[in-house]
């Protein structure tokens, strides 16, 4: 049965349309709605004739885009990686040098921008609002932007949830018609997968930023959530991240440049929105301490300026993308303007002489200040289906004081050691930290060393699945010094490098994107010997004649623990936890500290 035939048989009598009972819009005009090209231009976008209402398939995208690049000598078309499903992910190069190698373009004495539509496959503006650009950069009036920059853009990053396309694609969201899905082929999202390296997507990605070196790596989204005037919404790592001298450029030089842009070109710019209550904003406005999983603080915590967009889903698909090519076009100007700002900052971020570093923040206890918000009207209605409340919103601009409530005070911080040390049995785990282009020295030859572990001594495990991972939910470590040997093909990874930061919030299990909390090192959990009981028995006798003092390390056991008192079988376990019996590695975190 043909996919539109099955759609049609289960959801029969189904014709209700998410646009049909959407907010009402309020009207919208702006001078950037000059960049649309008219229907005989013969670079117009397949988006563009449809009057910004669709957006190509992934065939009619590629097809157009290496049409483009064949029509100029500064642009050329690479497949960067393949997705699960076996497409090719494009990303086009524009250099007005005409030479596209990557060590080329990563050490030219040029700013360089990095952007991608589609990691989210639903929220495809920036495709669209990139394939604008590019035409106009080569066939239109902004070649110039090629003379102080480079680009690099990656029209679909998801490319296997771009074709799980629909009408039905996102409920929230106004248009385009069809859209993609969320997730890839396996359902995994690539915008939590920075850390742990589980999608063709985010390995490509990686490759990128290794091989080029952007200045400035910029990820098109498209929100959920509330209503409100903004169109074009962005963040980046304010306060509480890695790298402080990019934060303080991105504050003090690019946000004014760019919301100048935005607002003269008739959008809306605004932070990133999260309502404290979930539904509106009389509450607050929520900013969280995105961990590392997440792109734009996967790019501060290994100091690459980093920006996340995300375009407000109530808003017509031809509003966003229109904003989207304003963000882009001055995010262009403003790091070529302020190239030489941006390396200092950095290479002061680089070089951060830190002894420790915060894994872990909670909120403020006040607001850290009140924000003159662009807000929607709305009021609250009783569902007459549920008996629950809900909010409706009134089409009525108007302004509201919200408070600011930012979650990034430090509240658990690790010391940072001379080096780690990983076994070359976990091959995968050494091959993932090469992968974000963490330097190590791989041994030649076997060597014994005495170092420090984490035994972890109480755990919970997540109930379900997390992108595919059973997470360590909860759990509580002890600090062991013991000797290990390492053979050839394991690895000795220093912290003194440009990566510290991110090495350490993958290597300390406190850190919430840490491989241990991703649950790579799961087996440690498993025992796999065990004792029996006529054993135990004499040899308990022997080991309390021969150390008095483990009767009274007993006793104080049982009163700590009253279980333990009353359940035979755990104080046998008790007693072969005191011998060399024990599995020496159950319970070890695998990563060894050199201090």
């Amino acid at each position: 049965m043909k996919k539109s035939l099955l759609l049609a048989f289960l959801f029969t009598g189904f014709s209700t349309m998410a646009q049909e009972v959407m907010p009402p819009l309020l009207p919208w005009s702006g001078s950037s709605e000059k960049l649309i090209v008219g229907s005989d231009n013969p670079w117009v976008t397949p988006g563009e004739l449809s009057g910004l209402t669709e957006s190509p398939t992934y065939d009619v995208t590629t097809e157009w885009v290496k049409k483009l690049a064949d029509s100029s000598p500064f642009l050329t078309l690479k497949s960067i990686g393949k997705s699960e499903q076996g497409r090719n992910i494009w990303m086009l190069i524009a250099s007005k040098s005409q030479n596209f190698d990557s060590e080329f373009l990563a050490n030219e004495d040029k700013a360089l921008l990095f952007f991608h539509g589609g990691i989210h496959a639903g929220e495809i503006d920036g495709k669209d609002a990139g394939m604008m650009l590019f035409r106009d950069i080569t066939h239109g009036n902004k070649s110039e932007l090629l003379d102080e920059a480079n680009i690099l853009f990656i029209p679909i990053l998801n490319v296997d949830g771009h074709e799980r396309r629909s009408a039905y694609g996102r409920v929230n969201q106004r248009g385009p018609l069809e859209m993609g899905w969320r997730t890839n082929a396996r359902n995994l999202n690539l915008n939590r997968d920075y850390t742990k390296i589980e999608t063709d997507g985010i390995d490509a990605v990686i490759d990128v930023i290794n091989a080029y070196d952007p200045d400035l790596y910029v990820d098109v989204h498209v929100t959920d959530g509330a209503d409100y005037q903004y169109d074009v919404t962005y963040g980046y790592v304010k306060t509480g991240g890695y790298s402080p001298a990019i934060s303080k450029f991105l504050f003090e030089n690019f946000q004014p440049e760019v919301d100048q842009a935005l607002s003269k070109a008739g959008h809306i710019p605004g932070p990133l929105l999260f309502a404290a209550n979930g539904d509106d904003f009389t509450e607050g406005n929520v900013a969280f301490s995105f961990s590392p999983r997440f792109s734009h603080t996967y790019g501060d915590v290994r100091h690459m300026p980093s920006i996340l967009i995300e375009n407000h889903s109530l808003k017509p698909f031809r509003q966003r993308v229109l904003g989207t090519y304003v963000f882009l076009e001055q995010a262009i100007k403003s790091i070529s303007k302020h190239y030489q700002t941006i390396q200092k900052a950095v290479a002061d971020d680089q070089n951060q002489q830190e002894k420790s570093l915060p894994v872990k923040f909670a909120f403020r206890e006040t607001p850290a200040d009140t924000m003159d918000f662009k807000a929607i009207a709305s009021h609250k209605e009783k569902s007459q289906i549920t008996g629950a409340e809900y909010v409706v919103w009134d089409a009525k601009a108007i302004s509201q004081k919200v408070p600011s409530l930012l979650m990034d005070v430090p509240v658990q911080s690790v010391e940072i050691p001379k080096a780690y040390w990983v076994s070359s049995e976990w091959s995968e785990l050494i091959e993932k930290l090469q992968k974000h282009g963490i330097e190590m020295e791989i041994l030649s030859t076997l060597q014994e060393k005495e170092l420090e572990f984490s035994k972890v001594s109480e755990y919970k495990m997540g109930n379900q699945p997390y992108e595919g991972m059973m997470r360590v939910q909860s759990f509580e470590t002890e600090k062991i010094s013991r000797s290990q040997t390492y053979l050839p093909g394991s690895v000795r990874i220093p912290t003194d490098q440009d990566l510290k930061e991110l090495l350490v919030v993958l290597m300390e299990e406190e850190s919430v994107d840490s491989f241990f909390q991703w649950g790579f090192f799961n087996t440690i959990f498993s025992r796999t010997e065990y004792m029996e009981t006529y054993i135990m028995e004499p040899m308990m006798k022997q080991m309390m004649e021969k150390n008095t003092e483990l009767k009274q390390k007993l006793e104080e056991a049982k009163t700590a623990d009253l279980e333990l008192a009353k359940n035979p079988r755990r104080i046998y376990s008790w007693f072969y936890e005191q011998t060399p019996y024990i599995d020496q590695n159950w319970k070890v975190i695998p990563v060894g500290r050199e201090w």
